[in-house]
């Protein structure tokens, strides 16, 4: 079986594709050098570079990216060369999610109810939130939520957004300090875009037995990649305000407090993004066999998926 050629064409790194030594059922390469391009199987474009010239018969180009568009764009000019593409939003060729929940009992969904779990995870927490961040300036607006959050419920925040330290070179302490003391995790995105929901609900709350308060997705978006009635969205909320009274009640009541807890004993969270190399190898040695595929203006798809997104709550009451 002849090798296929993989080539990496941006400036954005892939910290999820490997070198594709462990595709047992096919063989491929990753190639960086672009005066070849002409010469590989698939392209991965991963922000707006892109080979200049028409595109080789057979050639596939993949789009993959884990960021939102505000930080990695598409050029306008691709036009409908792109075949497929693979990101975390689930209208992808390939849905990419940073973590997904895996029920048990696969017939389980979000609207399943559990018992209380078997232990009270409210039992040494002493403080209320917590929220770890360094960009102060994000698109979401999540600062100044948090800043109003912040009026009428305790929130601890750290780095350089906040008055509290916990360093990045003891970074297992400061997870060890969140899961002992705290209930709430401020799990807040950086932009409000369609599925994007990444590892700050997961690596941050759900792994160290913490409730996250999210922003980012919609809340039905969360649900799809969340399990049964594991956080809280603020727009479930007409305002921080609101939030906050919630907040306050969970924090007296420990039975409601645990129900955000019953799923642990009935589902497991996915590691964080699944590699896609060996479906990328399979595709490269099946590519003459599909029919034509094209994604007619993806920087479009891509670009403006974010626009009119919104919070529910206006710091400016409007």
């Amino acid at each position: 079986m002849k090798k296929k050629i993989i080539m990496h064409y941006g400036q954005y790194p892939i910290n999820t594709i490997s070198n594709y030594t462990s595709c047992y059922a096919c063989e491929c390469e990753l190639s960086y050098d672009r005066a070849r391009w002409r010469e590989a199987d698939i392209i991965i474009l991963t922000d707006e570079n892109y080979p200049r010239g028409e595109r080789p018969p057979n050639q596939l180009w993949f789009i993959f990216i884990h960021e939102p568009p505000h930080k990695v764009k598409l050029s306008n000019d691709l036009g409908d060369r792109v075949n497929y593409t693979i990101t975390y939003r689930r209208d992808s060729s390939v849905f990419l999610p940073y973590h997904n929940y895996k029920p048990f009992d696969p017939s389980h969904s979000w609207e399943t109810r559990y018992p209380l779990p078997s232990r009270n995870y409210a039992i040494g927490k002493t403080k209320m939130a917590a929220w770890f961040v360094t960009n102060c300036d994000a698109r979401s607006q999540r600062k100044e939520y948090a800043e109003e959050l912040s009026k009428h419920f305790e929130i601890d925040i750290y780095g350089k957004c906040g008055t509290k330290q916990c360093p990045r070179t003891i970074e297992s302490e400061c997870y060890k300090l969140l899961e002992k003391d705290y209930k709430f995790y401020l799990s807040f995105e950086n932009s409000l875009c369609p599925d994007y929901v990444t590892e700050k609900i997961f690596r941050n709350a759900y792994s160290h037995n913490i409730v996250p308060i999210v922003m980012g997705a919609s809340i039905e978006e969360y649900k799809r990649v969340s399990p049964p009635h594991s956080f809280i969205h603020v727009d479930e909320f007409e305002s921080p305000a609101k939030l906050a009274e919630y907040l306050k009640y969970l924090d007296h009541n420990d039975t409601a407090y645990n129900e955000y807890f019953a799923w642990r004993e009935h589902g497991v969270i996915d590691d964080w993004m699944p590699r896609p190399e060996c479906l990328l190898c399979l595709f490269a040695h099946v590519r003459n066999h599909l029919e034509q595929h094209s994604i007619p203006n993806v920087s479009r798809w891509w670009n403006d998926a974010c626009f009119g997104r919104k919070l529910r709550w206006n710091p400016d009451g409007i």
